[in-house]
């Protein structure tokens, strides 16, 4: 379970990284509630980036497949 302080000094149970995300994700936007869009804006823009650069890579490696 992911152990969360005032300061967010964390710790992850990699085992279970959704779970763990999310609680941190709630942790942060409770502790900024006038951010809290802000904050969920940047996170969606940063998993957004990150999901286009695996659909790249396995778009590559498709590619590479098939010559």
């Amino acid at each position: 379970m992911a152990k969360i302080k005032s300061t967010l000094d964390i710790q992850l149970d990699l085992t279970r990284p959704v779970e763990e995300l999310t609680e941190v994700i709630s942790a942060v936007i409770a502790s900024q509630p006038a951010r809290r869009k802000e904050i969920l804006i940047g996170l969606d823009i940063a998993v957004e980036n990150a999901i286009a650069e695996i659909e790249s890579q396995e778009q590559s490696v498709q590619e590479t497949h098939y010559e």
